[in-house]
């Protein structure tokens, strides 16, 4: 199920339109306008570049699915005074507009894709908040399951008050160090083969590379410790393990390699990609090196997504894996 964001554009207003005056949409996210005019005037600025909201249709393998937004809350005062939020701080809400598509779990999946692709993309964004009804359970539980946790009730005259919810890009307690390969093998030989599973859907192949009991994976993560010590990396939340990053250098001169970047999966979703990848740039910068590779499965749509997004160009296919790109990032 291939998620995208598409910007608004006039052409889609009477989509939205006949959206909005769907029982389940008026019910769950506004009430129904009176006419499309209406629709025309609140949304139609929407479909500007320059607008402060920045809008969107979800669409769904190719079909228009849904409404999505973010906007940020500086440019709404009052509401920024009321939060006692501010800069650095992104507000988003959606609808999905297809009847047949509600209640199938897509909401915590477009949520943290938009969130991810989106919202954290623009690096001056710390904070994501939403603010569905205090009765609106299931827009509540959608927003947990993509990572937001409950932050504060706003209450506002006769209308139903806001549970409002937040994502921050870096959570508290987090901390990146050095693998300690002695006492974590284990833990790496896990991480990489469900990095293997998410990259190309099956294990099969697995064992041929890291070995069965994954002592080939070892001797090679074991002589990247070697090049780059500060580039192979476990992410700690508290005493907990949660990611890692595997970095040494490529064969060209003054190129860094990218082995692995890994999330456990409740950790995923959640803007830390930005943080593994921010990781990876600091080291090779700070080792003089020109530029920054990786190899990334072409059916990993949502990998390819997040790597053009920060820069990354292709460079071609991955010599002997015909299904495998490379893929470069200039420094």
């Amino acid at each position: 199920m291939r998620i995208g964001f598409r910007r608004l554009g006039v052409e889609d207003l009477q989509q939205v339109f006949l959206w909005l005056i769907r029982p389940h949409v008026a019910k769950g996210y506004a009430a129904a306008p009176s006419s499309f005019m209406e629709v025309v005037a609140k949304f139609g600025p929407r479909a500007s570049d320059d607008n402060v909201v920045r809008a969107y249709v979800v669409t769904l393998d190719g079909r228009d699915a849904g409404y999505i937004q973010a906007y940020d809350v500086a440019a709404f005062p009052e509401y920024a005074r009321s939060l006692e939020s501010g800069a650095g701080t992104s507000s988003m809400d959606l609808f999905i507009g297809e009847e047949d598509l509600v209640r199938r779990g897509l909401g915590p999946r477009v949520i943290g894709r938009f969130v991810d692709e989106v919202v954290l993309a623009d690096a001056r964004v710390m904070t994501c908040i939403a603010g569905p009804g205090e009765g609106n359970i299931a827009a509540i539980r959608a927003f947990e399951k993509a990572g937001f946790r409950r932050w504060k009730r706003l209450a506002s005259g006769a209308a139903e008050a806001e549970c409002v919810m937040r994502r921050d890009r870096d959570e508290p307690g987090l901390r990146i160090a050095p693998i300690d390969l002695e006492r974590d093998a284990a833990t790496c030989i896990a991480f990489r083969r469900d990095s293997f599973h998410a990259s190309f859907g099956t294990h099969e192949g697995c064992d041929d590379e890291m070995g069965a009991d994954g002592s080939l994976y070892l001797a090679k993560l074991r002589a990247r410790m070697a090049q780059v010590p500060e580039g192979n990396c476990h992410v700690w939340h508290g005493d907990r393990i949660v990611g890692q990053t595997e970095m040494r250098f490529a064969d060209d001169p003054g190129v860094g390699y990218v082995n692995l970047f890994y999330l456990l999966p409740e950790w995923r979703h959640r803007g830390l990609g930005r943080l593994l990848h921010d990781h990876a740039v600091a080291v090779f910068a700070a080792r003089g090196c020109r530029a920054i590779r990786l190899s990334v499965s072409r059916s990993n749509e949502r990998a390819l997504a997040f790597y053009r997004r920060l820069g990354w160009k292709r460079l071609g296919l991955r010599p002997h894996k015909e299904a495998v790109d490379v893929m470069e990032l200039p420094l």
